[in-house]
């Protein structure tokens, strides 16, 4: 077998871990926690989030961020108390981290629970979350979520988040063993306890990054702080974008901040390319190592419940990541990033 092989394979045991060991809330429990839901322009996502919620007895609290289409008033009627901002947002600060700051300033609860608002809670979402805090070992807590499908091939293009994460973290590692750090958040859901996220203001510390979430698992691994990264697909689905057109525009707004710099992104891309399509320089293996690249993408699959037709497209998944990551940098050089009618790094 060459040796490049045994990058694949190693890739497929990180992400066959993850998968058979990373926790996922299962018990029902009871602890104090309620949920914040930055919302900017999220009037048609709030009726799938917020019934399970409310309906469950949580406090949930939503920051209206300047919306436009009537958001504070739906999440009103449907039970959410909204906190609204001063005035307009501040020069150097992003939305979602200025509404999440704001709304950090309001809790009182033991855990606070940030939650973006087109994520689709189950009906035992309270329930089961309250377990795994009650358990947890960490101060913040964080999770992969069940991604819904959007339309046509979005599933396929949209597969390369989970796998770039999932098969190159040893989350489940990590979980077991508690010794290493997963330098990691997932702004759709994370839990924070109250006089942590107090300690830490992180939203604040980093009020003018695009890709927060990323930025926020950096600096609790700068400060030591441990993070619980946990499955949170069977209780949480999340559909980021509904066409493929849709997630290519959303994933260009920060993917070139996953490595920090002009340089490191491009050779991030070149490498993601080398890897999807390296098996063919090995004809009397390349079916070996296509099979490889598909197992990967199975098990990545498995945690966030991608479409199971999507894996046969791995090396073009794969691709349309490096596209993609050249494409953010790109437009970044040119003038900053566009996003629900902001323009940030301008």
């Amino acid at each position: 077998m060459p040796s490049l092989f045994w990058i694949y394979l190693a890739m497929c045991l990180i992400a066959a871990l993850n998968w058979l060991w990373m926790t996922v809330p299962r018990r029902k429990g009871e602890v104090n926690f309620e949920v914040m839901i930055p919302a900017r322009n999220e009037a048609e996502n709030l009726p799938d989030v917020l019934p399970p919620l409310v309906g469950a007895g949580v406090q949930v609290t939503v920051f209206d961020d300047e919306s436009t289409d009537g958001t504070a008033e739906v999440a009103e009627s449907m039970g959410a108390k909204v906190v609204r901002p001063d005035g307009p947002l501040p020069a150097g600060w992003t939305g979602k981290n200025r509404a999440c700051h704001e709304l950090a300033l309001v809790a009182n609860a033991d855990w606070v629970v940030f939650l973006d608002a087109d994520t689709k809670p189950s009906d035992d979402f309270a329930e089961r979350l309250a377990g795994g805090l009650a358990d947890a070992k960490a101060s913040v807590v964080t999770g992969f979520t069940r991604m819904v499908p959007g339309a046509g091939i979005e599933p396929a293009y949209l597969a390369w988040v989970p796998w770039i994460l999932l098969a190159t973290n040893p989350f489940g590692l990590v979980a077991i063993t508690r010794k290493g750090h997963n330098h990691f958040t997932n702004g759709q859901f994370t839990a924070w306890k109250l006089d942590r996220l107090r300690e830490v203001r992180p939203h604040e510390t980093l009020l003018g990054e695009v890709l927060e979430d990323v930025k926020i698992g950096r600096l609790l691994a700068r400060r030591g702080i441990a993070v619980g990264v946990w499955n949170v697909a069977p209780i949480l689905g999340v559909q980021m974008y509904k066409t493929l057109p849709e997630a290519f525009a959303g994933m260009s707004k920060n993917s070139c901040d996953i490595m920090g710099s002009v340089f490191a992104s491009v050779i991030l891309a070149l490498g993601l390319i080398f890897l999807a399509w390296a098996w063919v320089l090995f004809p009397s293996h390349a079916l070996l190592g296509y099979g490889l690249l598909v197992l990967n993408m199975v098990l990545t699959g498995r945690v966030v419940r991608t479409p199971i037709w999507t894996v046969i497209f791995a090396p073009l998944t794969i691709t349309a990541a490096a596209v993609t990551i050249l494409w953010s940098t790109m437009k970044r050089q040119k003038g900053g990033v566009q996003w629900k009618g902001r323009t940030y790094g301008g």
